[in-house]
């Protein structure tokens, strides 16, 4: 006696493990490549009546509560005596940041003799 198999044709078995290893992986570089997620614009600068934009290229250097950024790149204080000297350096800091904090990295660059460094401030507006 022969017995028949009923064969399920709808079944059909597709194994989604390599498209979620793309997915996974997709994801990964989408999140290391989008960079800072701080714009320059963001920085709440305290505002002055008197000041000058600057016409050179200047490396700026971003003081947050917890970390520095140097041209948007997460930095150590110890790195800005590696600073170049021939390139003007903005402090950017944010008015609700401690003064100290501030005057601790100027003590830092000028302890590395750097000597073209100026504070960033934003133009009243009238």
């Amino acid at each position: 006696m022969k017995f028949r198999r009923k064969r399920d044709k709808n079944i059909s078995a597709i194994d989604i493990t390599p498209l979620v290893d793309v997915v996974f992986l997709l994801l990964i570089f989408f999140m290391l490549s989008l960079g800072s997620p701080l714009n320059i614009s963001e920085v709440l600068l305290p505002e002055s009546k008197s000041g000058e934009s600057l016409a050179k290229k200047a490396i700026s250097v971003v003081i947050l509560p917890e970390q520095l950024l140097i041209d948007g790149q997460a930095a150590m204080q110890e790195s800005l005596s590696t600073l170049p000297f021939d390139q003007d350096i903005v402090v950017l800091a944010y008015r609700d940041i401690p003064y100290f904090r501030v005057i601790q990295v100027l003590d830092e660059l000028r302890q590395s003799k750097h000597e073209r460094i100026s504070l960033a401030t934003k133009p009243v507006k009238n």
